[in-house]
C-alpha cells in the first residue's frame, strides 16, 4: 500500500510540474490577450470597447482575447477572474489604479508592450505578427480579414 501511494504521488507530482508550460503562480491563457486596467468605465474604456468590435477579425485571426478591469467593478467578460485573481494581476502586472494601463500578453504570459488610454490596433496587429509563433500561424493560414 505505501508503494502504490508512493507511486501515485510520484506520477502527480512528474505530471505537475510538466503538464504545466508555465509558472504554476503565474496567469496564463493558451491565447494572446490584451488587458486594459481602468479607474472606472469612462469615455477611454468605451472607446476600447468600440475599437475592438471593429477591429473583431483582426482580434481573431491573431487568437486576442480582450480583457477589461476597472477598479470600480467593472470587468469585461464579467465573471473571468475572481477578486482575488484581479489583485494578483495588478501586482504581477505592477498596475497603477489610478491610470489606465493596456497590456498585450503572449501566448507564453508574458508581458508583450504596455500602453495607456488609447490603442493604435494597427501597430499592435504589427507587433503581434512578428512574433516567431504568430509567423508560423500566417504562414499554415492565410489571412481572412479584409485589410
Amino acid at each position: 500500500m505505501k508503494a502504490f501511494l508512493y507511486c501515485l504521488y510520484s506520477a502527480f507530482i512528474l505530471f505537475s510540474a510538466s503538464g504545466f508550460p508555465y509558472p504554476i503562480d503565474s496567469i496564463h491563457w493558451n491565447h494572446r490577450s490584451i488587458v486594459l486596467f481602468a479607474p472606472e468605465k469612462d469615455e477611454h474604456v468605451q472607446a476600447f470597447i468600440v475599437e475592438t468590435l471593429m477591429n473583431d477579425c483582426l482580434l481573431q485571426e491573431r487568437d486576442i482575447k480582450t480583457v477589461i478591469i476597472t477598479r470600480d467593478g467593472f470587468n469585461q467578460p464579467a465573471n473571468l477572474f475572481s477578486p482575488e485573481d484581479i489583485l494578483l494581476l495588478r501586482k504581477k502586472y505592477n498596475i497603477n489604479s489610478d491610470g489606465h494601463t493596456t497590456i498585450l500578453i503572449g501566448k507564453d504570459g508574458q508581458e508583450k508592450y504596455r500602453w495607456g488610454e488609447e490603442t493604435n490596433w494597427l501597430y499592435i496587429t504589427e507587433l503581434v505578427d512578428k512574433m516567431p509563433l504568430r509567423k508560423v500561424e500566417m504562414a499554415s493560414r492565410p489571412s481572412r480579414c479584409s485589410a
